[in-house]
């Protein structure tokens, strides 16, 4: 698996040390909460590393790689058989281009091992950040308490959602930047 995106000492020095690293809660939360995005954005987007996938082949000239941000690719094979990486044309974007002839159209058929991911996603960890903080400061799904004269309120997780880990709209927004094209 990736490397988190937000660490429990990040995520602590966000809040202002108001919520420490070490608080039970917080690293499964941030486990939670980097699951589920990456799950929606269909990659591990960052950061930087080198995987070996294996792909269906489209059977056409494009070879889509799992990927937004691809930085090199290192093996690719097609039906277990080496092919020349020097002659393929690709792009940042993950999308590999046989100049001439097709790619197989075997379920599996092709393995690549590529380098890939943002060195940084600040907005995707300010996501996690948010996220977090507001499932820890409402556990139970409370939204207020109340005794006498005093009130307490806490945020919602969503609109008419308390508690737990949820993406906003506003969240998603921003992950759609991120997110993979779903196949058909």
């Amino acid at each position: 698996m990736a490397d988190p995106l937000l660490t429990a000492a990040e995520f602590s020095a966000g809040t202002g040390g108001k919520i420490a690293a070490d608080d039970p809660r917080v690293q499964k939360l941030l486990d939670g909460a980097t699951r589920a995005i990456r799950r929606y954005c269909g990659w591990h987007v960052a950061p930087v590393l080198t995987e070996t996938v294996k792909l269906d082949g489209p059977g056409g000239s494009l070879l889509r790689l799992p990927t937004l941000r691809l930085v090199d690719i290192t093996v690719l094979k097609e039906g277990g058989v080496d092919q020349d990486v020097e002659s393929l044309e690709w792009s940042e974007k993950g999308m590999i281009r046989r100049r001439h002839g097709c790619w197989t159209d075997r379920f599996r058929g092709i393995e690549a091992t590529i380098e890939h991911g943002f060195e940084d996603a600040d907005d995707v960890k300010q996501i996690i950040q948010q996220v977090v903080a507001n499932a820890i400061s409402s556990p139970l799904g409370a939204t207020s308490e109340a005794a006498g004269a005093l009130s307490v309120s806490w945020a919602t997780t969503a609109p008419g959602v308390s508690g737990g880990l949820s993406l906003l709209e506003r969240d998603l927004a921003v992950l759609e930047l991120y997110r993979l094209e779903k196949a058909a």
